[in-house]
């Protein structure tokens, strides 16, 4: 698949639409081949969808393990499928390799999320890719022999201090210093997302995210603020935190113009290892497969008594919201119209490791399904807001934490 002269790859123009039919962001793993060669290259994607655009970056290892490279790549996703086009070899200088060009189908084989399908260069041989995302849970495993990343998706709460409501916040960070983010309206807007750029400072574990443009927005009258945010990264036993303020400006703004009242920002990414997730993939993959929907663990929660008591209502409009609450696979609560009443259900853990998922059964008339969720174990009861749509919902860990 090596090339040895360089050859100029015309970037592929792709006319983006406005909403996204499959959150595909994240980590693919799998097999390239090349017609009239033996053996499989090892490829592995690592991509950020921004609506139906995606931008990240690939790597590929020759069927010896000798010789690797690296690409940037920009894509869309159209309907089904995934149009991947690498623009630019970044390692190593020489040799040049092929710049591919694919488009891979998404089907679900073997509890798995899998892309699939053929890929072209100029002057070389084409051949196929098979990449697989296992699961919702496989971006979070951990073990603690891993460096830590801060790529990947976070998500927790924003507040502004001129309102009562906050709001629900998630960045997706990729590799290359750039991502996007995605807020939600407790009360009117809406939801939005929004490309940003980052930098992380080892030596003071400090994030810097600074949002450059609006993508997409569902609401075209709400003016929505562009952020700037500092945080700090700290550990905690099963989870990472970043925590800080941001400023920003109203968008069609300039920065010394039409500020935002300032406010912080909360976000999380859940600490898993193998052990723990081996407690929970079996009915975590049975949900996703059925309901051809992917689960996210949001948040992680600790718990000192195998009794506890389940809260949920809307926190911010009522807007019609009506979502299912699954536990460890069983279903707790069917199609319930959220409202700001705070309905109650106690549950008994079975399990050291436990999971919830929101699932979202009708959007009512603002989009997501955003829902607060408590878990009070008789000593302290922790608030979780949880977002999920028709294609993704999101998931909470609940751990008993007990002493020998």
């Amino acid at each position: 698949m090596i090339k040895q002269s360089y050859i100029l790859s015309c970037i592929l123009a792709f006319s983006i639409a406005q909403a996204s039919a499959q959150n595909l962001s994240g980590e693919w793993v799998g097999t390239l081949t090349q017609n009239g060669k033996p053996g499989a290259f090892t490829y592995q994607i690592n991509i950020v969808q921004d609506g139906d655009a995606i931008f990240g970056t690939a790597l590929s290892n020759t069927p010896d393990g000798k010789n690797t490279a690296r690409f940037n790549l920009t894509g869309a996703w159209d309907d089904s499928k995934l149009i991947l086009q690498e623009i630019v070899q970044t390692e190593p200088e020489k040799p040049r390799w092929c710049l591919k060009y694919a488009i891979l189908k998404l089907n679900v084989a073997n509890n798995a999320l899998k892309l699939e399908g053929d890929w072209k260069a100029d002057g070389c041989a084409p051949g196929k890719i098979s990449l697989t995302k296992s699961s919702g849970l496989e971006e979070l495993i951990a073990s603690e022999t891993e460096v830590f990343s801060m790529a990947g998706r976070w998500t927790g709460t924003l507040s502004q201090n001129d309102r009562k409501h906050g709001f629900y916040y998630e960045i997706q960070l990729s590799a290359d210093g750039r991502g996007v983010s995605h807020i939600v309206a407790e009360d009117n807007g809406g939801s939005a997302n929004h490309r940003l750029e980052w930098s992380f400072s080892v030596a003071d574990s400090i994030i810097i995210i600074e949002e450059s443009a609006l993508t997409e927005k569902t609401d075209p009258r709400w003016k929505w603020c562009i952020k700037s945010s500092r945080l700090r990264l700290r550990q905690e036993a099963s989870r990472y935190v970043l925590e800080g303020a941001w400023e920003g400006y109203i968008e069609g703004n300039t920065p010394p113009e039409g500020r935002c009242a300032p406010g912080a920002i909360l976000l999380e990414k859940p600490i898993l290892t193998r052990n723990i997730v081996k407690t929970i993939e079996q009915p975590f993959q049975a949900y996703e497969v059925s309901t051809q929907r992917q689960a996210k663990i949001m948040s992680t929660v600790e718990v000192n008594n195998a009794n506890i008591r389940l809260k949920i209502w809307d926190n911010g409009t009522v807007d019609g919201d009506i979502a299912s609450i699954f536990l460890n696979g069983e279903q707790l609560v069917n199609r319930h119209r959220v409202s700001k009443y705070k309905y109650s259900i106690p549950v008994t853990l079975k399990e050291d490791n436990n999971f919830l998922i929101l699932h979202a059964e009708d959007l009512g008339d603002i989009s997501p399904n955003t829902v607060a969720v408590s878990v009070d174990d008789g000593t302290r009861e922790q608030i979780i807001v949880l977002s999920s749509n028709l294609k993704e919902s999101g998931a909470i860990l609940i751990r008993q934490f007990k002493i020998e």
